[in-house]
């Protein structure tokens, strides 16, 4: 018995020191091959852009008829070549130049290693899956030709070691050659320096079409002084700003014993000038957590990466919730994650001893399109009636959705299962308003306004990211009683397109005196609470106007 045993064992250290040896010969081969087959497709500015990975050892920019551009990036021998769509019509040197154009490409300009960095992030997401495969087959194919004498015949099975060393290595041999290096980049006859790029981000630019090389050289001045000029702007606004909320630092919130802060937010829009502001708010006021109802971004792509990290940043020290909107992508929570925010899946998540409750927009806007498409099967009424049966009986404090379509099945069902139900979407602000359930306790549910201070939901508005808030951009305290976890109050903070500054009285919306003990006692407050007024109204319909803002 000791002996089988001991065979059993034997054989299967075999077994496993046949596949670590495999894998580890298949490794270099699988990385080789999975680079080289490393593809995603993203924008760059209005453009969409296909990027692959090759080993040609630079970066080429593909303009279509325009010509190719050259950029001294490489890895080694591990370069990129980017083709550029839109760009075949005979009119594309002309909006190659076109404001609208070149404002869409100032993320770029403004932060290039940030858009590096997210496309990069992209392409090696990319290359570990074609890596992984593989690595798969490989190790497959070498642990059937471990075991080729059960499926080959006896003549092949007896070949020499000389024998098969050499058929190894011809295997080798002719899957580097076939599949792995690609050809060699083919010189162009001439090469034009665009001198206008050397001091700048993109120094060392080459092209090769004189066509081109002056329709660079006039695109860089036009972006080098649109950039400076929305820079100035977005600097002096924010100067403006902070200097006004200083000034008001007094009516800034001030929670009482008992109480913490919530800070929410929804449709930044990638709006630098507010991400700066916001962050200078949360510095001053020490909220407990920062949620964000959705459309952190313009178009949901990866070279916004700078947008998602400076939105997680207002948070600081402070853990950030986040839902996707429509504007944003499967890239942008993906960011969100990596830059260390909660991003809400439809499971109840506990973050600091609060309970939230959201899940990404079911429908999703193409860059630069005002089209929606369909991102799962499941509409925006499913969505919120799913949350709210994920929500009964879990105790949850925070229901976070993005479409007020979706706010609407949770803000109507009995009771709705939540303390506090925020939206946005509409970029107006709309409520808040209570409602009260048959316990006594009560639910705040509001509509946020635009945290960016986006006119509409239009393509048009979306050039904003460089640029001062359009209209109101809002953001909102929730004041939180930390035995009960009920909401007490909200107090919102608006900057207005002139950088002055107003905040709002806090609102009432409990009083903690009146909850019934029994009540009081399922939520865990205390038997003698500080008392707040009451207050009045009934939830509005997601979407319409129920009061007057404060």
């Amino acid at each position: 018995m000791g002996s089988v045993n001991r065979t059993v064992v034997t054989g299967l250290l075999r077994a496993l020191l046949a596949l670590c040896v495999s894998a580890l010969l298949a490794a270099p081969l699988a990385v080789a091959w999975g680079i080289g087959r490393t593809e995603i497709t993203d924008y760059l500015g209005a453009n969409q852009v296909t990027i692959a990975v090759d080993y040609t050892g630079e970066t080429r920019v593909d303009l279509g008829p325009l010509g190719n551009a050259y950029l001294p990036m490489a890895y080694g021998p591990v370069g990129l070549t980017i083709t550029a769509h839109g760009f075949g019509d005979p009119d594309a040197g002309t909006s190659l130049l076109s404001e609208d154009t070149l404002r869409s490409y100032l993320n770029l300009y403004y932060d290039p290693q940030q858009a590096i960095a997210g496309i990069a992030q992209g392409l090696a997401d990319n290359a570990v899956r074609h890596i992984v495969v593989a690595e798969i087959v490989l190790v497959l194919i070498m642990i059937g030709w471990t075991q080729r004498h059960h499926f080959l015949s006896a003549r092949l099975v007896r070949m020499s070691r000389a024998q098969q060393g050499m058929l190894g290595y011809l295997m080798v041999l002719i899957t580097v050659a076939v599949v792995v290096i690609a050809p060699p980049a083919q010189e162009p006859a001439q090469r034009y320096e665009v001198t206008v790029a050397d001091g700048t981000r993109f120094a060392g630019l080459t092209v090769d079409s004189a066509v081109l090389a002056e329709l660079l050289d006039r695109g860089v001045v036009g972006l080098r002084k649109m950039a400076d000029r929305q820079q100035s702007a977005m600097d002096d606004y924010v100067d403006k700003t902070t200097a006004n909320l200083i000034q008001e630092s007094e009516r800034l919130p001030q929670p009482r014993p008992g109480e913490q802060l919530l800070f929410g937010i929804s449709d930044l829009h990638c709006n630098l000038a507010m991400i700066r502001f916001w962050h200078q708010v949360v510095t001053m006021t020490e909220p407990a957590a920062v949620f964000s109802s959705g459309d952190d971004t313009v178009n949901g792509t990866a070279t916004e990466r700078s947008c998602v990290t400076g939105e997680r940043d207002i948070a600081q020290d402070h853990p950030f919730i986040d839902v996707g909107g429509n504007h944003d992508s499967p890239i942008t929570e993906r960011q969100m994650k990596a830059a260390g925010a909660t991003v809400l899946d439809g499971k109840v998540t506990e973050v600091d001893n609060v309970r939230y409750l959201g899940d990404d927009d079911p429908e999703y806007n193409p860059p630069f399109s005002t089209t929606r498409v369909s991102e799962r099967d499941e509409t925006e009424e499913q969505l919120g009636q799913r949350l709210v049966k994920q929500a009964i009986g879990r105790n949850v404090d925070v229901i976070m959705v993005h479409q007020p379509s979706a706010a609407w099945p949770i803000v109507q069902a009995p009771d709705p299962p939540a303390k506090l139900i925020t939206w946005g979407h509409l970029h107006v602000q709309y409520g808040p308003q209570v409602i009260k359930h048959s316990d006594g306790s009560w639910t705040v549910a509001i509509q946020m306004g635009t945290a960016g201070g986006v006119a509409a939901p239009t393509i048009t508005s979306f050039s904003t990211p460089f640029s001062p808030p359009r209209t109101s951009a809002d953001g909102y305290f929730f004041y939180r009683d930390q035995a009960t976890g009920l909401i007490t109050g909200v107090q919102p903070v608006h900057c207005l397109p002139n950088a002055s500054v107003i905040i709002d009285d806090r609102i009432q919306t409990g009083d903690l005196s009146q909850l019934p003990p029994q009540t009081r006692g399922r939520l865990g407050g205390d038997a003698t609470p500080t008392p707040t007024a009451t207050p009045s109204g009934s939830a509005p319909a997601p979407g319409q106007r129920a009061t007057a803002r404060g």
